[in-house]
């Protein structure tokens, strides 16, 4: 196992700093997740590692010697990639034995290890096929076999579910949980998919416009948020970040509605709440007001009731009995406990209690 180090790791092509002194440590063994939005550096940073591209500054190591100016054929990297980039001319089995053609193993042993990578990934029944012949999800699991049947020290994946249909994605979400934790290999994934983030890693590293945002496990990201981006990146439906400010002891939004709850302090916030943790039909209690529903969802396990404050969005996620009609007014209280501060000019959490 191989563990990957970038040292104030910088990425430009001409003007544009498209990473920017990004430091990151990868244990043995660990599946990180980079996640963040389309440009944010994601897979500037996964190709960097792979040697497809050089940093423009900083080191890059893997257990601790340099891969700076590395050759990717000499890192001994893998890597699945979003359009599965298999060979239409060859056969599953044939797609599968490439990486070991290449490297000279023949016979018997080249056979016994593609029928392991094969079946690994429940394609034992196929291999005769070409990859016309295969749905979306088979055509991804040869590509994991293909990756996998060299046993490379590092995995890269960029964005390798995305061209899936949601029931597959699912599937092919455990697959990918189980084969990582079969084979404990270093694994760099990127995604912007928030629930692959938190479903399959062991941390995640949220990027935006280059710059590392927060690096964390994922459990950890969700319920103590580094800042604002954060907050509203993790979670579905996401967090619900309410502009105003603090003002005589109250958080004023813009059009003068005063939320009953005490800021901890004065001047621009955002005030942060998840839709989970707030609580419908609780007048009598501290923090409760009232709004017209602008929108109500039933999505089978539970429902989305969306309200209107100050021209903002603020989303509450109700049990699956709840009924309601649009333009409804309701009353809802957010958790107290539950509740995050974020300064309004730079983002940053502010930590209370």
């Amino acid at each position: 196992m191989t563990t990957v180090t970038l040292n104030r790791i910088n990425k430009n092509w001409g003007g544009f700093h498209a990473v920017k002194d990004l430091n990151l440590s990868i244990a043995e063994g660990e599946f990180l997740v980079l996640l963040g939005p389309s440009g944010c550096g994601k897979t500037t940073t996964m190709r960097m590692i792979a040697g497809l591209e050089d940093p423009t500054g900083g080191d890059l190591m893997f257990d601790g010697e340099r891969m700076n100016g590395v050759p990717p054929r000499q890192r001994d990297v893998s890597m699945v990639f979003q359009n599965y980039g298999l060979y239409p001319h060859m056969s599953v089995y044939d797609n599968i034995g490439y990486p070991l053609k290449l490297r000279g193993v023949t016979g018997e042993q080249r056979d016994r290890e593609v029928r392991r990578a094969a079946d690994r990934v429940e394609l034992g029944q196929l291999l005769t096929r070409r990859p016309v012949a295969l749905s979306g999800g088979q055509r991804q699991r040869v590509a994991l076999a293909r990756s996998i049947v060299r046993r490379p020290r590092v995995f890269l994946m960029d964005e390798p579910l995305s061209n899936l249909d949601a029931k597959l994605r699912g599937s092919m979400r455990a697959e990918l949980k189980h084969l990582a934790r079969e084979l404990a290999v270093t694994t760099v994934y990127v995604t912007h998919d928030q629930v692959e983030a938190m479903t399959l890693a062991s941390r995640v590293a949220i990027m935006k416009e280059g710059v590392l945002q927060q690096i964390d496990a994922p459990e950890k990201i969700y319920n103590e948020p580094a800042n604002a981006f954060v907050a509203g990146f993790i979670g579905s439906p996401a967090m619900n970040l309410l502009r105003g400010e603090g003002r005589g002891g109250q958080f004023v939004m813009s059009d003068g509605l005063a939320f009953p709850i005490a800021p901890p302090r004065n001047g621009p916030l955002y005030l942060g709440v998840r839709p989970e943790d707030v609580v419908v039909g609780t007048g009598d209690q501290p923090g409760a007001f009232s709004a017209d529903i602008f929108a109500f969802e039933l999505l089978g396990d539970v429902t989305l009731i969306t309200l209107k404050l100050a021209g903002q969005h603020f989303v509450v996620k109700g049990d699956k009995s709840i009924r309601y009609t649009d333009g409804d007014r309701i009353i809802v209280r957010p958790e107290p406990s539950k509740m995050f501060w974020f300064d309004g000019t730079t983002g940053e959490r502010i930590k209370t209690g």
